[in-house]
This record gives structure tokens, C-alpha cells and sequence, in this order.
């Protein structure tokens, strides 16, 4: 299989770097001449895992190359998606396949809903890197994938084709609700840690903190049922306390978004769960004033 990669993020990479190990041709699709250039002055990206440096000589191009796609993965914020995807549309046909590995809910079912004929799997990872430098990547923890076909065309092969890339995927006939949990846990930490300019664990120390994050989890749970989604076989607020204790030194990438001012995936996030709420007739008082107030941290950049 040949894979191009939109998003030479951490996950993007990571794939990349599972892809080739497996045997695969990588390609990553960069978003500027620039970004191209940088990379292309060694031609390689990084992964340090264990002490262990494993370099990646991986081709990369821009959007606007003509060359057919077959198999593509994207893994951009969730606010560049569906930019990033129409900026290839060109270069698909009806037999390309496409997963969409990204945080939040929205432009999963845009693109579903906007290309019948296209094969679309989406997916929810717990894989975690960061970036010590441009294209050095540092492996914080090895994770779980788990990916399901949202598009009504198609057939369930490719998740036996990937299996050998990632033996820890797994796959769901329900992805819907799969990305409802992870929409679930990203609400009740990501924003807040956003906010009090902290790490995952730290929302746990302090009492204001966690009755921000407990009301939170109510309304999340509030929408789900209003939507007949179940959530977890316990209350949200417990799952979500046990990631953040679970991740307790991690930042969050919203975190550091606002802190970089950069734009944020907010929309996707908290933004999706208040749209949600709002054509469902719940009343979501808290997860609006996160969105208002995220909103407010960084105007220029949402």
C-alpha cells in the first residue's frame, strides 16, 4: 500500500513511522513550500523511543502534486481538516480510502455526508509524542487505536490490512460512539486545563478545579443520553478523573495551544458539545462559558 499523509503532526508521524516499518510507502504532504524545504534538508524525520533513535527517510510533497492517492490518512487539528482535504480532492478517485485520525467531532460526518462515493474510516488514538525540535519526535506512550468505517460504501478489509502496521488496533462497528467517549474525555480536561494553565493532573488538586471539571461531566453525560448515546458503564466524572490521573505530567495540546497562541481545537471539542446540546434542547451552562472563554483567550488565532 502507498499511504500519504496529511498532518506531520506527532500521531502523523508516528503512523508514518509504524507504515513504513510494516513495509508500506509513506508519503507526507506538507502544508508550505517552506515546511517542504525544512524538512528536505535532511529528508528524514526522527523518533526517540527509549533512549533509541530511529531515523525515517520518508518522501514528502506538497498538496498540489497531481500523483493519484489510493490511501490517505489524516491526522491535522481537527479546525484544518476539512481545508487540508479539499486542498487533495483533486488527486482521489471513488476507490481511495481515507482515515481520519484527529481529535473532536464534526468534520468526520461533514466529509462522510459530502462524499458518498468515497470509503471513510475514522478513528480515535491514545498514542502520545511530543516534538523536542522540528521533525524529532519523542514517543511519551504507546497506545491504543481503535478505527471503524463511517461511510455506507466499502467493506471492513482495511482494518485486517492494518492490523499488521499497529498490533494494538483494534476496530468498532460503533466508531460513532467511540468518538463520543474520547469528545467526552477531551471536555472535561482539555479546556480546563487551558484556562488554569496547568497539567492534566493538576485539575485534580484543587476544589474549584474539580467542580469545574465535575459540572462539565454532568452536562457532557446530560447530551449523550439526550442523543441515546451511552457513554461508560460508570459516571464520566470518574473516567475522566482516572485519565488525567493516568496522564497527570502531560500537557494537553489545547493547553499549549493558548499558550503558544496558537488556534485551538476548541470548536471540534467543547464547540461541538454545545452545538449539540443546543439542537438536542439541553442546557449546557458550563461547557458554554469554557467555549466563550477559550474563545476570549486567543481571538486572533481562533
Amino acid at each position: 500500500m502507498h499511504w500519504h499523509i496529511l498532518g506531520a503532526g506527532a500521531i502523523g508521524l508516528l503512523w508514518a513511522a509504524k507504515l513504513q516499518n510494516a513495509g508500506h510507502q509513506v508519503t507526507l504532504i506538507l502544508r508550505t513550500a517552506e515546511k517542504l524545504a525544512q524538512y528536505n534538508t535532511t529528508g528524514c524525520f526522527q523518533i526517540i523511543n527509549d533512549d533509541k533513535t530511529e531515523r525515517f527517510f520518508t518522501e514528502a510533497e506538497l498538496a498540489d502534486n497531481n500523483t493519484p492517492i489510493s490511501y490517505l490518512l489524516v491526522t491535522t487539528k481537527s479546525f484544518a481538516v476539512t481545508g487540508a482535504f479539499a486542498s487533495v480532492q483533486h488527486r482521489l478517485t471513488n476507490d481511495t480510502r481515507v482515515l481520519l485520525l484527529h481529535n473532536g467531532m464534526g468534520p468526520q460526518q461533514q466529509l462522510t455526508n459530502e462524499n458518498p462515493d468515497l470509503e471513510i474510516w475514522a478513528g480515535s488514538t491514545t498514542d502520545g509524542a511530543y516534538f523536542e525540535s522540528p521533525y524529532h519526535l519523542v514517543r511519551a506512550g504507546i497506545g491504543e487505536t481503535c478505527i471503524g468505517r463511517l461511510s455506507a460504501c466499502g467493506n471492513d478489509s482495511l482494518f485486517q490490512e492494518l492490523q499488521e502496521v499497529d498490533e494494538q488496533l483494534q476496530q468498532s462497528a460503533d466508531i460513532h460512539t467511540v468518538l463520543w467517549r474520547k469528545l467526552a474525555i477531551n471536555c472535561a480536561i482539555n479546556p480546563l486545563t487551558a484556562l488554569f494553565n496547568c497539567r492534566n493532573g493538576e485539575l485534580l488538586k484543587y476544589d474549584d478545579r474539580r467542580a469545574a471539571m465535575a459540572q462539565i461531566c454532568k452536562e457532557v453525560e446530560d447530551v449523550a443520553k439526550a442523543l441515546g448515546i451511552t457513554l461508560f458503564n460508570r459516571k464520566l466524572m470518574e473516567q475522566a478523573w482516572d485519565v488525567a490521573e493516568l496522564t497527570s505530567n502531560n500537557h494537553s495540546s489545547m493547553q499549549q495551544d493558548v499558550s503558544h497562541n496558537r488556534p485551538t481545537e476548541i470548536e471540534t471539542i467543547t464547540g461541538y458539545l454545545c452545538q449539540m446540546a443546543d439542537q438536542a434542547g439541553v442546557a449546557t451552562p458550563a461547557n458554554h462559558l469554557v467555549l466563550d472563554a477559550i474563545r476570549g483567550l486567543n481571538p486572533s488565532a481562533s
